[in-house]
């Protein structure tokens, strides 16, 4: 018993040192086989972390020029996760809508796609936190009416993307904002992703857009018209996490400890570090820390 174990343990580690090779990391992480113990026995027996996402957030993932191979600070992430637990993480990319639920329903074993920890949202799923998100307004360079007075945007539309938290800043601070100094509201356009967002912005249907600060880079590289962003007050900053089902604690205690050790050894500094990101780089990893340690 003892030998096959070990005879796993191997096979396992020489498994996550391929899949590093095939992601062109630059130093392999050393498979931790407590950890891979901890896993829940679905996941240790077939050895693969079921993970869903929405290719379509650079910096946080996006599909590389062959349309298929995903990129972006979290794809280096959870490949990381995978070599520390031992297991092959296997991405699908659907609508961002469908993250939360997929989860819940139990069709995957973790979402990521810089999904923020709120507190509506922990009533339904548990985060394993491992960073922050700050946001701002971005507009075509030619709309100079918007300045970093929250009261400039009332009366203009707005894109934003189903089911993120960026609706509900809308709605919940930045209109009544508006309202309550007896300015009209903003005219909310609900769209079905982050790439409809943006084109709503580029061909002029919205005015205005909330997005990530730190895909400000990527997205000014490929936009079709100039745009600019705008740090705006009130803005609120969030906890990212990887999502898992409320009732899965085994594996949200596991990858918590794997975080741990990304930390540890320094291979998470570098992740961050690479794709330019240290103003979101979480100092310790956490449970559910919107409720835990509020911002």
């Amino acid at each position: 018993m003892r030998m096959k174990s070990l005879v796993v343990a191997a096979s396992l580690a020489v498994s996550s040192l391929l899949s590093l090779v095939a992601h062109g990391a630059d130093t392999p992480l050393s498979m931790h086989a407590d950890l891979h113990a901890q896993l829940p026995e679905k996941i240790r027996s077939s050895k693969t972390l079921n993970l869903v996402t929405d290719a379509h957030y650079p910096p946080c993932e996006s599909f590389a020029e062959d349309n298929k191979t995903m990129v972006g600070f979290e794809p280096d992430l959870w490949d990381a996760l995978g070599q520390v637990l031992g297991v092959k993480v296997k991405p699908v990319s659907i609508d961002f809508a469908g993250l939360i639920p997929g989860v819940k329903s139990g069709r995957y074993d973790v979402a990521m796609e810089c999904i923020s920890d709120s507190a509506e949202r922990e009533k339904q799923v548990s985060f394993v936190n491992y960073a922050y998100a700050t946001s701002e307004v971005y507009t075509l360079a030619t709309e100079k009416s918007i300045t970093n007075d929250p009261l400039t945007l009332c009366g203009l539309k707005v894109g934003v993307q189903t089911g993120t938290d960026f609706e509900k800043a809308i709605s919940e601070i930045y209109t009544p904002n508006c309202t309550k100094q007896g300015k009209p509201a903003i005219q909310q356009v609900t769209l079905p992703s982050a790439d409809a967002v943006l084109l709503g912005l580029y061909s002029g249907r919205v005015d205005f857009v909330l997005n990530d600060a730190a895909s400000v880079d990527d997205i000014k590289k490929k936009a079709p018209h100039p745009i600019r962003t705008v740090q705006m007050p009130l803005m609120p900053k969030y906890y990212l996490g990887v999502v898992v089902a409320k009732e899965n604690t085994q594996l949200a205690a596991v990858l918590l400890k794997a975080l741990n050790v990304l930390h540890e050894t320094g291979t998470y500094d570098k992740i961050m570090e690479k794709w330019d990101l240290d103003a979101m780089k979480l100092d310790k990893p956490g449970i559910n820390l919107t409720s835990t340690q509020p911002l």
